[in-house]
């Protein structure tokens, strides 16, 4: 008995007729009869009722689609566990409320795992959390720390945000702002910036933004916009990072972030340079 048989069996039973589950796995009515007929005759059991012109499950067909459901579930599951422990071995995926601890995570892993493929990916900090608590990431990082007795978490780095002013804004002259300052400014934003989405919605609801998927294209608009934008001190140090707006901080506990790097224990000593 092969695989395909089993596919092709479940097939027409979800179909209910020859026709409908040919095309649903790619051959001809024919080839899907004789194939029926086959596992019938390796099984040794009558399957189906027929007459003239229909054929339908029997009560042991019936009884068959059953197992043959159990026996789809097990292979999938056995591709899905091979599969899944093959990409752990040899990836890391890491997940951040933002894209800057990525900045020296990513480099500092690749250095020590050469021969890993290393995925990461920016999202909100519920997202991240789900990922992690579900095994699909290796590497976490938060903001704002866990416990949980499963995993390791350690303090990583700090963000501060700040309003970049172009020049002639009435702000232009501020040495600090708060949120409730800028909120209702049109603001241009890159749109992968992780939990920062939810601080500036939070504390600036009367405001829009206009997001930008490329950096290229939020560093012309920076460069040549009269529009207001955001910056951090980390942002500021990269050597890519040209501008001559007023970079003012915003004073608001909010605009400052610390980041937590968690990893679960059993990685301890995979993960060991990050404590």
């Amino acid at each position: 008995m092969e695989l395909y048989q089993i596919n092709q069996f479940l097939a027409f039973a979800e179909c209910g007729n020859i026709s409908k589950a040919a095309q649903q796995v790619h051959t001809s009515q024919p080839a899907l009869s004789r194939a029926m007929k086959h596992l019938e005759e390796e099984l040794g059991v009558p399957l189906f009722t027929r007459t003239k012109n229909t054929i339908a499950l029997n009560e042991y067909g019936k009884l068959a689609v059953q197992y043959a459901k159990d026996i789809e579930l097990s292979v999938n599951s056995f591709k899905t566990v091979l599969q899944d422990t093959y990409r752990m071995e040899h990836s890391i995926n890491i997940a951040s409320v933002a894209p800057s601890p990525l900045w020296d995570l990513i480099p500092q892993l690749s250095s020590i795992y050469p021969d890993k493929n290393i995925t990461s990916s920016v999202e909100g900090s519920e997202a991240v959390r789900r990922k992690l608590d579900r095994g699909e990431i290796q590497i976490a990082v938060l903001a704002e720390p866990i416990v949980d007795d499963n995993y390791i978490c350690r303090k990583y780095g700090t963000e501060h945000l700040y309003f970049s002013a172009p020049k002639g804004h009435k702000f232009e002259k501020r040495k600090s702002l708060k949120f409730k300052d800028i909120d209702g400014e049109t603001m241009l934003l890159m749109s992968e910036i992780g939990f920062w989405h939810e601080i500036h919605e939070k504390m600036m609801p009367n405001s829009r933004f206009l997001l930008q998927n490329s950096r290229d294209d939020f560093s012309t608009l920076v460069n040549s916009s009269q529009l207001p934008s955001f910056s951090t001190d980390v942002t500021q140090k990269r050597t890519d990072w040209k501008s001559d707006r007023t970079d003012i901080p915003i004073t608001d506990k909010e605009a400052l972030a610390t980041y937590y790097v968690v990893f679960h224990k059993r990685d301890k000593n995979s993960y060991a340079f990050l404590i």
